[in-house]
């Protein structure tokens, strides 16, 4: 079996919802901001976090490819930021990003971020638009409408395909 395929199979991406991976440090200090993330993508039809509280396959040894595989095989990476980034954050953002996913990087507002992570987020701002919240009713605000305007942004974009390729109201 080739490695793509092997991939596909054990970490592949819903049939019948948009997988939305949560990443964040998990040394407690985002634990509410990150089940709101949740709570916010399940409050978007069609969509499922993929989160490790709950998701992470129970007795498996999970390394940091584990994690970037998930995160590579995801339809979408919400980034919550609020300090330092590990190594493992990276890894997830950059797989997801390789994967061809939609990042989504929210920022708390309260928090002074050290330079190496306000540079990467700088670098960030070439491809995407980042958005900073204040509480946890704005983080949600955010994911709920982001991931509301990725949809109808991608449905805006199959129509022009349609309509440039001759499939719409003036091409039969």
């Amino acid at each position: 079996m080739s490695r793509d395929l092997r991939d596909e199979v054990l970490y592949g991406r819903d049939v019948d919802h948009a997988r939305i991976f949560i990443s964040s440090k998990m040394d407690g200090t985002l634990d509410a901001e990150r089940s709101a993330a949740v709570d916010a993508v399940s409050s978007v039809t069609g969509h499922r976090a993929w989160w490790w509280e709950r998701d992470a396959p129970m007795g498996v040894l999970h390394s940091v490819e584990e994690c970037a595989k998930f995160a590579h095989h995801s339809d979408g990476l919400i980034l919550l930021v609020g300090g330092p980034l590990s190594d493992v954050i990276f890894a997830e953002y950059f797989a997801a990003r390789d994967g061809g996913a939609e990042r989504y990087i929210l920022i708390r507002q309260a928090d002074v971020l050290p330079d190496d992570v306000e540079k990467f987020i700088s670098a960030q701002h070439k491809e995407l638009v980042t958005r900073k919240f204040a509480n946890i009713e704005e983080l949600k605000s955010h994911i709920f409408n982001a991931l509301r305007h990725t949809q109808i942004r991608a449905l805006r974009h199959r129509i022009v395909e349609r309509i440039e390729s001759g499939g719409g109201a003036d091409g039969g």
